[in-house]
């Protein structure tokens, strides 16, 4: 098969001058053998990577796309000098990731002990900022990829691969009234109404974040008014201020396994779609994921699968439980 990448400088170079002439001036080359180079190019490509008949000559949409792809091999390459080189120097790989402040504290403490023992040479690096500043992290090439929530608009110039769908359970305290009324409605198999839950105390996250997004466009279909809130930017707060029967909160399902005073709540699954969300790995499209970095996601993945199947069903059994109890 023919190289089509051969000498990308002159097609790169062409691109930025916007003039064949200028470009065989900085390159060195004559303005024919530039052009034949170009000809010969777009004949094995079969498309037209410029057009010639503006002067300036404009880049095409073809010429764009593979623009994306010569620069996209020179990351990959740079990246393999530099994991090479850190090989033939025997020295340590460096890997940033990014996490929110409750995701690295519900995940690492599984995933980490895993990964550093099949990669011991590997310098972890992590980065737990809030999710609104993850995407300016990836763009200034801080972490290699960031593990998040994320919505339907993503940014164009990021990758997001999913992980698995999560839940968004409603928390109650055991004690709490109306998590008894919730619960026996559970048990007689009617649908749990949130309309019950208007003069409750919430502790809502910030508008800004991602669950709290999809809470909020739950409610606001379902057409539920939440009159006493208390808003903070952490889970944490959230589920302790829950475990002291200070209100009903949100969380992620496969946050359960690591909630405070679990034994005094009790989770929800509202069974509605808008409550269901994508974990994903996040990094800049076109970018080189390390073997390292594809082991830790591949590690996450197959965690998080054994996590969700394993909450799902210590959930049923301990709102059974919490039945059985009533009755």
């Amino acid at each position: 098969m023919t190289v089509v990448n051969k000498n990308p400088e002159y097609f790169l170079t062409i691109a930025s001058e916007r003039s064949v002439s200028k470009a065989a001036e900085k390159l060195y080359v004559s303005q024919s053998y530039l052009s034949q180079h170009i000809a010969k190019l777009e004949q094995q490509l079969s498309v037209k990577l410029f057009n010639r008949n503006k002067n300036p000559i404009e880049i095409t949409e073809a010429g764009r796309i593979y623009a994306s792809y010569l620069e996209s091999c020179n990351q990959l390459y740079q990246k393999l000098i530099a994991d090479f080189d850190s090989l033939n120097q025997n020295r340590e790989q460096t890997l940033h990731m990014g996490f929110s402040n409750w995701r690295a504290s519900t995940l690492l403490p599984d995933i980490l002990p895993i990964f550093v023992e099949q990669y011991p040479n590997v310098k972890v690096i992590l980065h737990e900022h809030p999710i609104s500043e993850m995407y300016g992290l990836i763009n200034s090439n801080q972490v290699d990829f960031v593990i998040m929530n994320t919505t339907l608009n993503t940014p164009d110039n990021v990758t997001a691969e999913t992980i698995i769908y999560e839940k968004i359970l409603l928390v109650g305290n055991r004690k709490n009234p109306m998590t008894q009324r919730l619960l026996e409605d559970q048990a007689a198999d009617r649908p749990l109404d949130l309309h019950l839950l208007e003069n409750e105390r919430f502790i809502l996250l910030g508008p800004d974040l991602t669950l709290a997004k999809r809470v909020n466009n739950y409610l606001d279909k379902n057409q539920v008014v939440l009159r006493h809130q208390i808003l903070t930017t952490n889970t944490s707060t959230s589920l302790n201020l829950t475990a002291e029967n200070m209100g009903f909160s949100f969380l992620n399902e496969t946050g359960m396994g690591r909630v405070p005073k679990r034994e005094d709540l009790v989770f929800f699954d509202l069974k509605s779609t808008d409550l269901l969300q994508p974990l994903c790995v996040v990094y800049k499209k076109n970018t080189y994921l390390s073997p390292a970095a594809r082991a830790f996601i591949n590690i996450t993945i197959e965690h998080y699968n054994k996590v969700q199947q394993a909450q799902r069903l210590a959930g049923e059994g301990e709102n059974t439980r919490s039945e059985e109890q009533e009755t």
